[in-house]
C-alpha cells in the first residue's frame, strides 16, 4: 500500500488556489489514480485531495483511500481545519484553511490490506478524541496522518504528537508528509514518520523528493 501526503496532487500559492481547481471525487484526477492503483495492483491513501465543496467559495480537504482494483472505498473530508496567526514565533504565521474549505462532519474507518485504517489529515493531529473514537469505536489498528505541517509547528509539536496519538491509541500512525519550499509562501516540515503503538519510530523520512517503505 502507498501512502501519499496532503495536497498529494496540488499546491498553490493561496488557499483560493485549490478552490478553484478543486473537482468531484470521481472527476479525471481522481480517475487517473483509480487507474494507477488497478495497473499497479496497489491500494492508495491520497491525504488532501481538493474536492468540490457544499457551495462556490468552500472545498473539502478529503482523504481519499482506493483500493487494487481502483474502487474507492472510503473518503474522508477533513474535520479540523487549520486556522492560525502566529505573528511572533519563529516564523510569523497566518493562514486561516476556513476561508476556502468546509469542516467534514463523518469520523471514517476502513478496512484494507494493511489492516483497519483511521483516516484523518494534517491538524486533525492535534485533537486527540478523533483517534480515540476511531481506535475504541471504529476498530481503527493504522492511523493515517497525511500532512502539510509548516515548518515552525512541525520542528515543535510534529513527532511528539503522532507518536502520542500512537500510544495512547495503541495503534500504528503512518504520517505522510509535504517537505521543502512550495513556493515563495508556502513551505513544509516533512519528516515522515511510521511509528508503532509503543511509540518507536520506524520509519523517518528526513530528505527532500525521497520515500519510505517499512
Amino acid at each position: 500500500m502507498i501512502f501519499l501526503p496532503e495536497c498529494f496532487n496540488y499546491i498553490g500559492v493561496n488557499l483560493f488556489d485549490g478552490l478553484n481547481i478543486a473537482e468531484p471525487i470521481d472527476g479525471p484526477i481522481m480517475a487517473r489514480y483509480q487507474s494507477l492503483a488497478k495497473q499497479s495492483g496497489m491500494w492508495l491513501s491520497l491525504g488532501g485531495f481538493q474536492e468540490v465543496g457544499p457551495d462556490s467559495t468552500h472545498r473539502y480537504n478529503s482523504h481519499v483511500i482506493i483500493n487494487s482494483d481502483g474502487t474507492i472505498v472510503a473518503v474522508y473530508r477533513k474535520i479540523h481545519l487549520f486556522d492560525l496567526d502566529m505573528p511572533d514565533g519563529p516564523e510569523p504565521i497566518k493562514l486561516k484553511e476556513s476561508d476556502a474549505t468546509a469542516p467534514g462532519a463523518e469520523v471514517v474507518a476502513c478496512d484494507s490490506v494493511a489492516g483497519r485504517l483511521g483516516l484523518t489529515v494534517c491538524y486533525d493531529l492535534r485533537f486527540p478524541e478523533l483517534y480515540q473514537k476511531l481506535r475504541f469505536e471504529m476498530g481503527a489498528e493504522v492511523l493515517l496522518v497525511p500532512s502539510a505541517f509548516t515548518r515552525p509547528t512541525g520542528e515543535a509539536h510534529w513527532e511528539v504528537l503522532l507518536r502520542a496519538r500512537a500510544i495512547e491509541t495503541q495503534c500504528y500512525v503512518i504520517a505522510a508528509a509535504q517537505c521543502g519550499q512550495h513556493n515563495e509562501k508556502r513551505c513544509s516540515y516533512g519528516h515522515a514518520l511510521i511509528i508503532d503503538p509503543w511509540g518507536k519510530v520506524w520509519s523517518e523520512i528526513c530528505r527532500y523528493f525521497s520515500f519510505g517503505v517499512a
